[in-house]
């Protein structure tokens, strides 16, 4: 490979981008009541189990004593919190609204302390939380499966709603469900808990009504079709590309179809995290860009998601700035590359590719695509699955996205 093609560097998820709020300002009072009053004034407490279940739940008692938050120091760290060092600024943490806690970085591979590590678990924001148990449609007398309790929070709330004997919920990462399970126990709690992959699901304790996800997914599990009987399906969804949809299936027959009911911002699902090993050709072509990159790549979080169903084993990365800025894009198998150069795009060496296929050309086709269909909102795309398989439509079914 050319000596110009860097290595692959994994981009931060689209989806994690909304971490990166402005923390809370040093000696803003954020607590239980303030936070209440919070999900309130955003109309997210508006079923009256949500509020009942916001009550009875104490989020402290999830939460470890030492935490991260998603906003970076002075240092390039994320910020680092001890409750014994600073109980004020961890309890803000833990009340506010539209911030999620992070409690591992990179698989627990690094140790409590400030770090630039990848987030890999966490207890979610309060605001992402509600909007979620708002479309799951969870009704007293359900059975609900849920992938990834982590902490047990979560899960202590759907417990409230169903109580604990209808509730199985899945951990993948054994020292998060002792932790979690340990955490349930504590607060009064005895749903069903196994330690497995949650793609699974759990067939033993099937059927279930409700299925929810905690962790984005690429690919739906048949899985859970089969495991649930004519309920829903509610998952974050997203693709090597763009990690920012929240999806909603009905299920019936064998068969799940439904369309994203909004914005998502979860970490994936381990196993269906993207990553790349490139092994493409020594040679590369070169030519121009049809389009100024910014105009492809500025357009927001919802315009990468429309762009990635259209390209969805395609990633990109950022890398210099300035003049020097450039742009990288691999494809999931790792044989082809493309890297675009921002500045004098329009030149015959702006954009040069590795492999078989022209990754910008394929960006560039799916932009154009979305415009042409007058950015359509996330919203109006949908999914279906059955036992052949998983398709992304506009609209309706027949229009298929991406085929």
């Amino acid at each position: 490979m050319d000596a110009s093609l860097p290595a692959v560097e994994p981009r931060r998820e689209p989806a994690l981008d909304a971490f990166d709020a402005a923390a809370p300002a040093a000696g803003q009072e954020v607590n239980r009541e303030i936070c209440r009053e919070a999900l309130e004034t955003a109309a997210l407490l508006r079923e009256p189990w949500l509020a009942k279940a916001f009550d009875a739940v104490d989020r402290e008692a999830f939460v470890p004593l030492a935490i991260w938050l998603p906003v970076r120091d002075e240092e390039g760290l994320w910020t680092f919190v001890e409750r014994d060092e600073d109980p004020e600024a961890w309890r803000r943490a833990v009340w506010q609204p539209n911030q999620s806690v992070i409690t591992q970085l990179d698989d627990g591979d690094t140790e409590p302390g400030p770090g630039a590590g990848d987030f890999t678990s966490s207890v979610s924001a309060l605001d992402i939380v509600m909007r979620k148990l708002h479309h799951l449609d969870l009704q007293p007398g359900h059975r609900v499966l849920e992938i990834g309790y982590g902490s047990g929070y979560h899960t202590a709330l759907l417990c409230e709603r169903v109580t604990s004997k209808r509730v199985t919920a899945v951990e993948l990462d054994p020292d998060i469900a002792e932790w979690g399970a340990v955490n349930l126990k504590a607060a009064g709690y005895a749903p069903t808990l196994a330690c497995g992959d949650g793609l699974k699901g759990v067939r033993d304790r099937a059927p279930f009504d409700r299925v929810i996800s905690t962790a984005a997914v690429r690919r739906v599990p048949y899985a859970w079709v089969q495991q649930c009987r004519g309920g829903l399906i509610l998952t974050p969804f997203g693709t090597a590309y763009s990690n920012a949809g929240l999806l909603r299936l009905r299920v019936q027959d064998g068969k799940a179809g439904g369309r994203f009911v909004g914005e998502s911002a979860y970490m994936w699902i381990r196993s269906e995290r993207p990553a790349v090993e490139l092994h493409t050709p020594q040679e590369s072509t070169g030519r121009g860009s049809p389009i100024d990159p910014a105009q492809v790549l500025s357009g927001g979080h919802l315009q990468d998601f429309a762009i990635g169903l259209q390209v969805p084993d395609v990633s990109y990365s950022h890398r210099g700035e300035g003049d020097g800025r450039q742009v990288q894009f691999v494809d999931e198998a790792g044989t082809s590359a493309t890297i675009v150069r921002y500045g004098d795009w329009w030149e015959e060496d702006a954009v040069r590719s590795w492999g078989p296929r022209d990754l910008w050309a394929e960006v560039t086709a799916a932009y154009t695509w979305y415009e042409e269909q007058g950015r359509p909102h996330i919203t109006r795309y949908g999914v279906s699955i059955d036992a052949a398989g998983q398709r992304v439509w506009l609209d309706d079914p027949s229009r298929l996205v991406g085929a």
